[in-house]
């Protein structure tokens, strides 16, 4: 009988936790397939700047200003994978060796208030970030 007027305030936490992960993902419009793409991570001095592209884009525009048009964020809905802790993985990623990921590319023009770093919106809505993405979309490939 205890168990049974449990169940619905049980159901209520697991529903509640669902909705607020995905509503992390409510301003994300879906662009493409699923695919996997070969990446390679860039670091700049901004730490708001996108840190990803494909090594194709890479290869053609990797010393022209216009290369930051091509990078994107890397997100997921698991967050252990946003993290990269995979010490083989960081350490490729760190020298630049291409990183296959698979995933979905999506546009948004808001991010939440974590992703891709705590201030990034309100710099973003305070016109503060060094750089403007084109229509004001940035780009992000969600992992699967």
């Amino acid at each position: 009988m205890y168990l049974r007027s449990l169940f619905p305030i049980f159901l209520l936490l697991i529903l509640s936790f669902s909705k607020s992960e995905n509503e992390r993902f409510q301003y994300y419009k879906p662009i493409s397939k699923t695919q996997e793409i070969e990446v390679l991570y860039l670091t700049w001095e901004d730490t708001n700047l996108p840190n990803f592209v494909k090594v194709s884009d890479y290869k053609k525009f990797g010393d022209k200003a216009e290369l930051i048009e091509y990078c994107f964020y890397v997100d997921s809905k698991d967050p252990e994978k946003r993290k990269f802790k995979i010490p083989v993985t960081t350490d490729k990623l760190i020298k630049k060796i291409p990183l296959k990921i698979k995933g979905k590319f999506y546009k948004t023009k808001q991010f939440d208030d974590t992703f891709p770093t705590p201030l990034f919106e309100d710099l973003r809505k305070t016109g503060y970030l060094k750089f403007k993405p084109k229509n004001d979309e940035f780009l992000v490939f969600v992992l699967d």
